[in-house]
Parts: structure tokens; C-alpha cells; sequence
């Protein structure tokens, strides 16, 4: 068995909220304001609703103007999850003998061995959850949970009245970088605008964060990065490590970006089973298991940065 495994001989509290912390409060899914779909055991569907040309003309008749329309977008989320085993015996070899019981039926894992490996495994478990949020691709053949939804680019890569307002983009500099985020805030449809500043966030990679910040700080401008929050136009600048380039920026309503899955919680459920005390194996197993799936109702109220492919 692959040491590069998750265990630990403590499943309560205090180590649900260390989990719970390093998936939920993922970049993506601790932005506050966007839309968390709970208890989809299925699916379900967002109505959408758009109204254009109804003001018409004063007359004796009544008139519909057939001006509302109605239309839906899916929230269908696969499942997902960690099955990870240790062997006993290699704690024997790596670790220190003094952190463990004596005797062979009560061997244990060590506290600080459990926090290391913890530490590891829920990083790129909330690594690998964050790219399917904006990777996912079901016409994908990766054979890893990118293939199981569209995530977040895919929907704005679709092309027509459904798609996303796009900005042709290039390498970003950190002498470019504020000309380019004037670009895609020029593009944001007016409608988008009058939500209110508060009401919209800036997703970009850490990269390009750091090159906004970069630049502020060469002008000797004191900004809202000192704080931790960065802004442009007053808008939430949220970085983020899913996205598929570093050159990428995506600017919309907070509440336009959906999120569906069965039970919250669910991303901080940890079930540890000793084998030994069923099968025999000596051996500790670690299960995970939780749905997700992402949508944008409103793909054409976004503004998505790439460079052409």
C-alpha cells in the first residue's frame, strides 16, 4: 500500500473542522455571494426568467407583447470521492516507535504523523475539487473527475446567445495588466453594472493577482491589497487555482455562478474503518464521499479573458 495514503486514529470534531476548512473554504466555493444549490439528490433545474420590449403603445385592448421568456438551466451533480488505505506495519519503519502503542494489536497512528498526512491529503483533495469547478469537461478523456461535468469554462467557452461575453486576451505583464482589466471591465453588459459593485466578483490566478498587486505597488499606490481584499472599480478582485491559464480573467454577478451538491456537510465527512476489526487486514481506511456539479444561469452576463485557442 502507497504510503502517499490519508489516515488518522481521530475522526472527531476537531478534525472535521480542519477538513471542512480546506474544502469548503476553497477559493471557488468560499466566495461569498455565489449561489450553493443543497440536498440535489438528482438534479434540478433553475428557472430563468428574461423580459424584453414589454412597454408598448396605450390602446382600448389588451395587447401581450409575448416579451417574457422563460427558460432553464441544470444543476446535475456526479459523485466524487477519497478511498485511501495505510498498512500498520509501515508506521514500524517511518516513524518514531516512542509515538506508538506497544504490541502488535494495538498499534496506532501517531498524532503528528496525522496531521502531516492530513495537512497533505485535504491541500490537494481542495487542489483537485477547485479544478473541476472551472476545468471540468464532459467531452474530456482524462480519466479523472475533470470528465465528470462542465465546469465553469466550458460554459463560457459556448459560443451563441448562450455563451459569455468574450475578451480576446494575451500574456499578461505586469506592465499590461491594468490595460487588460480595462478591457474586460469595458466589456461587462450594462445591465451586470447596475447590480452594484458589491455585488460582482473578478476571479483571475494567483499569477495575475500578483501582477495587479505588482503594479500598484511600482506607482506607489496604497490599496486594498494591504488589507487582504484586493479591488479594481471597486470590485472584489478573488483569486483562484482552478482556472486552465494563468492569462485567464472571468468578471460577473457573484450569484450567477451556481453550485450544486447533495449535503454540504458531506465535503467534511471523514470515515476512518479499522480493518482489523472486520476484515483482519491491518490496515486503516479512509472514505470520502460528496456530489458536486457548477452551472452559470446567465453565461451571457459574464466576462470571460482568455487567450484565443
Amino acid at each position: 500500500m502507497a504510503f502517499a495514503s490519508v489516515s488518522s486514529t481521530y475522526a472527531g470534531d476537531a478534525l472535521k473542522a480542519y477538513i471542512l476548512k480546506a474544502l469548503i473554504g476553497g477559493e471557488t466555493l468560499s466566495t461569498t455571494g455565489i449561489s450553493v444549490e443543497t440536498n440535489v439528490k438528482f438534479k434540478r433545474k433553475i428557472k430563468k426568467l428574461a423580459s424584453t420590449g414589454i412597454v408598448q403603445e396605450g390602446s382600448c385592448e389588451f395587447s401581450p407583447t409575448s416579451g417574457m421568456t422563460i427558460s432553464e438551466g441544470v444543476l446535475e451533480p456526479q459523485s466524487i470521492k477519497v478511498n485511501e488505505s495505510l498498512c500498520f506495519d509501515e508506521f514500524d519503519n517511518l516513524w518514531d516507535s516512542a509515538d506508538m502503542a506497544a504490541g502488535q494489536h494495538a498499534q496506532n497512528v501517531p498524532a503528528e504523523l496525522t496531521n502531516a498526512i492530513t495537512t497533505e491529503f485535504t491541500n490537494q483533495a481542495s487542489k483537485e475539487i477547485e479544478e473541476l469547478i472551472w476545468q471540468g469537461n464532459t467531452d474530456g478523456s482524462t480519466g479523472t473527475i475533470k470528465d465528470l461535468i462542465d465546469g465553469y469554462e466550458k460554459i463560457l467557452t459556448a459560443t451563441g446567445a448562450t455563451g459569455s461575453v468574450k475578451v480576446s486576451g494575451t500574456t499578461l505583464t505586469t506592465s499590461n495588466i491594468l490595460t487588460e482589466l480595462n478591457k474586460v471591465y469595458n466589456a461587462l453588459p450594462s445591465g451586470v453594472r447596475k447590480k452594484g459593485k458589491d455585488n460582482l466578483v473578478i476571479f483571475m490566478s494567483y499569477e495575475a493577482a500578483a501582477l495587479y498587486e505588482m503594479n500598484l505597488q511600482a506607482q506607489g499606490v496604497n490599496t486594498s491589497a494591504d488589507s487582504g481584499v484586493m479591488k479594481v472599480y471597486g470590485i472584489e478582485i478573488k483569486p483562484v487555482g482552478g482556472l486552465s491559464n494563468s492569462n485567464t480573467i472571468v468578471i460577473g454577478a457573484r450569484n450567477n455562478f451556481y453550485v450544486g451538491t447533495d449535503l454540504q456537510s458531506d465535503f467534511n465527512e471523514i470515515k476512518l474503518i479499522d480493518m482489523r476489526e472486520t476484515t483482519g487486514d491491518d490496515a486503516v481506511r479512509f472514505i470520502m464521499k460528496m456530489k458536486i456539479d457548477v452551472t452559470i444561469a446567465y453565461a451571457n452576463e459574464v466576462v470571460y479573458y482568455r487567450i484565443p485557442a
